[in-house]
């Protein structure tokens, strides 16, 4: 049965609630200078999540049973709202759902239509004896940013087409998109054989190309998308100034050399710690611990998510740049690294040899005030831990590129 509009608002204050003591946790966990030195908060703050999770499903049952939940379009009704023509002229019926809250410009490029569509389309042609086909073509655009997605199809009397579009973004357009921008996305329902054009605008956020968001709502059915394995385009091995880095990794390995798994695997970790030690005394980079929001509407939207090159330049960074640019250093010298993501924190870590499926773990914040052996024993201890709470998500990159198509962004 579904939820009365006032316990509709009461799950929304149980939400907002559990939310902030989840981020009063994370800050207290993830700003430590060893996220692993508090295990009884650690504990805590998993179950704190726990309970976010289970109301956040509710929400999410409870939207996915309203079908208006991110209509944008209808031409089966007519009201003040969306006073268009509708099946009582063109012999159309017309849905349109946006897909997305928020447009990721930074990996929207790397995303599959049918995946993770803009937006969702329905088209019925409505019962007619002296209207058998409708010729229909259905197209959408980002105005001034996309080229024009288009669907071109035949109707028979009382068929239905469905279908998902995800206009292209022009690459130029969104270079230098620095700061969430108002857009408008156009949807055009076109019928070929009269003179029918039904034209709609809708307003839409853009976010940052420096902005990448772990996760991405889904208006139609209140869901998050977890697009953490996006993260994998940051990974940019083939930076020059990260392949000139190596060398100074080179520097600190006893044989003064970085071969990957071409040696043994005893010669695997010596390698991975010469890079960690060419991080903390070359690098010179102050890591700044702070908690990743899962979401846009959490404010991650303003975070800067830095690319490799731009942490070594500006000698700073926080969880997710540090994991990125580790990754983009192991993955130089030909190793199988992976993004490890937990709830509003992510670190570093390396198959122990190619294709062992087995893996060790490193927490990228602490390079510039522990040791390696330290580093490693707090990424190994967060690691369990959240294998144990079935909340650690592991992607190694080989995978993104092989298996998603995830290639570097420069």
């Amino acid at each position: 049965m579904p939820l009365s509009p006032d316990e509709l608002t009461q799950l929304c204050e149980q939400e907002y609630e559990q939310q902030i003591i989840v981020d009063r946790l994370r800050r207290e966990v993830y700003q430590q200078a060893d996220p692993s030195a508090s295990p009884e908060i650690l504990e805590e703050l998993v179950k704190a999540e726990a309970e976010l999770k289970a109301i956040q499903e509710k929400q999410n049952t409870e939207q996915e049973s309203k079908p208006e939940s991110g209509l944008i379009l209808e031409t089966t009704e007519s009201d003040d709202m969306n006073r268009i023509r509708g099946k009582e002229t063109t012999g159309l019926e017309v849905k349109v759902h946006l897909r997305m809250a928020q447009i990721p410009t930074s990996y929207y490029h790397l995303l599959d239509h049918k995946e993770t569509p803009l937006i969702s389309c329905e088209v019925h042609a409505v019962e007619n004896d002296d209207d058998l086909f409708k010729r229909v073509r259905v197209t959408s655009f980002i105005e001034g940013y996309s080229a024009r997605a288009v669907n071109t199809f035949e109707l028979a009397s009382d068929e239905t087409k469905t279908f998902d579009q995800l206009p292209t973004l022009f690459h130029d357009r969104i270079q230098n998109l620095n700061e969430l921008t108002r857009a408008s996305l156009n949807i055009l329902i076109e019928d070929l054989d009269g003179n029918i054009e039904l034209h709609q605008t809708y307003p839409i956020w853009l976010l940052a190309r420096t902005t990448a968001p772990l996760g991405i709502k889904d208006p139609k059915t209140g869901k998050w998308n977890d697009m953490s394995r996006y993260f994998g385009a940051f990974v940019t091995p083939n930076a020059p100034s990260l392949m000139k880095f190596l060398r100074e990794g080179a520097d600190h390995h006893p044989d003064t050399r970085l071969i990957g798994y071409q040696g043994t695997v005893e010669e695997i970790l010596p390698q991975v710690k010469a890079i960690f030690e060419a991080l903390k005394h070359k690098a010179d980079i102050t890591y700044v611990n702070s908690v990743i929001s899962f979401s846009p509407d959490q404010g991650f939207a303003t975070q800067r998510v830095r690319l490799p090159r731009e942490s070594l330049e500006d000698k700073q960074a926080n969880c997710i740049d540090g994991t990125v640019l580790f990754a983009s250093l192991l993955e130089g010298i030909s190793m199988n690294p992976a993004i490890v993501i937990i709830p509003g924190h992510a670190f570093v870590a390396w198959e122990t040899w190619n294709y062992s499926n087995e893996w060790n773990f490193l927490e990228t914040t602490m390079i510039g005030t522990s040791t390696f052996e330290e580093a490693c024993a707090s990424g190994e201890k967060t690691a369990e831990y959240y294998k144990k709470s079935g909340n650690l998500e592991l992607h190694p990159i080989q995978e993104l590129r092989t298996k998603y198509g995830i290639m570097p962004m420069e």
